[in-house]
């Protein structure tokens, strides 16, 4: 099974007010017990407990026997469960009456679609102490520590004007929508309507243009947003069998004691069959290449800590030249050092390269100088991108070990040459091309020579792919994996522009002009030599050769 229960406002609301009169006054252990299964328990007087399963294949909420809420210090007591309107998020407030470390808390389960969380919350100083799922999502940071910040509200139309006001609106919203649309108007604009009830609540008002079923409509949704639902079903929808406060339409509803109930009989189901949540060797090879991703990941860490030792190179270097620039009599021919006077009054030793002169030693030193000034620029960057991807591997693992696999892992581990070699390549030819890797995880591959060139731009990207080339220069052909409509994110697009600068005769320059296109816009003239094509369309970014960026985003 995945996900059998689905949250919307309306069954969270309902679900709220069975909890209250269920556990409002109860004494309770002052902190829920967050456990590796994604379940949230809070033990309660009477050797229950609380207990909600996050996990995304389950998701239920159940008063259970709990033989350790008989031993544990019931010092605390729920005061308060709330759930704001047209939300789905419960709310316990919980008072701890300990002397020494009493406080005011509230226990917070957000049941936001794919984002099931529970979180211990200081009352007082709004801050999280503890939470079930430590994530970023959607820009509010759930941390213990963090300021907790409750979803942004859904802004719907509540039954809180007078009647005629919302006649007149839900009228003039909905009687100018085709018939079809309705549902999905309705869910968009009035507040305890979701894709589950949408349906049952617009009756033929989804089916025909009348505008006497359209009030009748009205009537059935002021009924259920203005209503305090005291019914109970077990709905049979095609996902699964859902606990909900109505019958719905179009669907076999059996009537059941309580919505608490209902999640009883749902997780007794569930416990029937083979248990895919339990199965983390599933997919043993899986975990083991993300547990590789995240050693590679940790091993880039260890290196640019060992290369922030040597940071102030630059200025060494630059210090270097100066000085060989002051005494550019002294080196003699060929040498592979000379040792110069320092402006301090002592000696210093200059590298020097034997095939060069000792003014284009000195610029040699400069432009090395300033290629590690670059780097040095761009270390606190490099540092916290490496800690990202290695947080990045450390939650996959971890959510692999848990039982779930993170949608985007798959795609990220797949090797992209086995989805590009074409079927009549020999197995094991050289592939014509580098693979590089954006900040953003986009693939860009490099041509190897002027023959690979054709090779990768005719036989390893697809039409819609970004090809890049330094403008009017000798260089590779640069192909940036691109399948989406319009360009791509523009920091993608500049670090793939810099790799085509960097494989360039314009290597040198200050500043390269780089065309890029789609792929599809790129021909091979009749009798033109490896390498050479002409653009039907382009535009033109600028951009500094560099380094750093380029073995930053090589891909080992």
């Amino acid at each position: 099974m995945s996900n059998p229960i689905r949250y919307c406002p309306l069954l969270v609301r309902a679900l709220a007010a069975e909890l209250r009169a269920a556990l409002q006054g109860r004494q309770a252990l002052a902190f829920p017990r967050f456990d590796r299964d994604l379940s949230c328990t809070l033990p309660l007087d009477g050797g229950q407990a609380l207990r909600w399963d996050l996990h995304p294949r389950r998701g239920w909420v159940q008063l259970v026997a709990d033989e350790d809420a008989a031993k544990g210090e019931l010092s605390a007591r729920i005061v308060r469960v709330s759930s704001p309107p047209d939300e789905r998020l419960i709310r316990l407030d919980i008072h701890e009456a300990n002397r020494f470390r009493g406080g005011r808390r509230a226990l917070v389960i957000e049941l936001h679609t794919n984002q099931w969380n529970a979180l211990v919350v200081d009352a007082d100083a709004r801050r999280i102490v503890s939470a079930l799922r430590a994530r970023e999502a959607g820009g509010r940071s759930l941390k213990p520590g963090a300021e907790y910040r409750p979803p942004e509200p859904a802004g719907r139309v509540l039954p809180n004007r007078p009647r005629e006001s919302l006649v007149a609106e839900w009228l003039d919203a909905l009687g100018a929508v085709p018939p079809a649309e309705r549902p999905r108007a309705l869910v968009a604009r009035f507040a305890y309507t979701s894709p589950l009830n949408a349906a049952a609540l617009l009756g033929d008002a989804a089916r025909g243009d009348d505008r006497e079923v359209l009030g009748e409509a009205f009537e059935r949704w002021w009924a259920v947003a203005d209503g305090d639902e005291e019914s109970a079903f077990l709905v049979k929808t095609p996902a699964g069998p859902q606990p909900y406060p109505l019958a719905l339409e179009g669907m076999e509803s059996v009537r059941a004691r309580s919505l608490l109930a209902a999640m009883d009989e749902v997780a007794a189901s569930a416990a029937a069959e083979p248990d895919a949540v339990a199965d983390v060797s599933a997919e043993p090879d899986l975990l083991d290449r993300v547990k590789r991703k995240l050693a590679g990941a940790e091993r880039r860490i260890e290196r640019l800590r060992a290369e922030a030792a040597t940071m102030g190179e630059a200025d060494r270097l630059r210090g270097l030249g100066d000085l060989l620039l002051a005494h550019l009599d002294w080196p003699e021919p060929g040498e592979p050092s000379v040792i110069l006077p320092g402006f301090e009054g002592d000696e210093v030793e200059v590298p020097l390269d034997p095939a060069l002169r000792p003014h284009e030693n000195a610029e040699r030193l400069y432009e090395q100088a300033r290629r590690r000034g670059r780097a040095e620029a761009r270390f606190p960057e490099l540092m916290a991108e490496a800690e990202v991807e290695r947080d990045r591997w450390r939650a996959a693992a971890a959510a692999i070990e848990r039982g779930e696999t993170p949608d985007w892992v798959e795609s990220a581990l797949r090797r992209p040459e086995s989805r590009s070699v074409k079927a009549n390549e020999p197995e094991g030819a050289r592939l014509p091309y580098k693979m590089y890797r954006t900040s953003g995880g986009l693939e860009v591959r490099v041509g190897r020579s002027s023959k690979h060139n054709d090779r990768l731009t005719f036989g390893h990207a697809a039409p819609g792919d970004v090809w890049l080339h330094a403008r009017s220069v000798p260089g590779s052909h640069v192909v940036l994996r691109w399948s989406e409509p319009g360009a791509p994110p523009a920091r993608d697009l500049e670090e793939a522009a810099v790799l085509a600068a960097w494989y360039s005769k314009a290597r040198s320059s200050g500043t390269v002009a780089v065309d890029w296109t789609r792929r599809r816009y790129v021909r091979k003239p009749r009798g033109a030599p490896p390498g050479r094509v002409s653009l039907i369309q382009a535009k033109t970014i600028f951009v500094e050769p560099d380094a750093a960026v380029e073995e930053r985003l090589r891909v080992t």
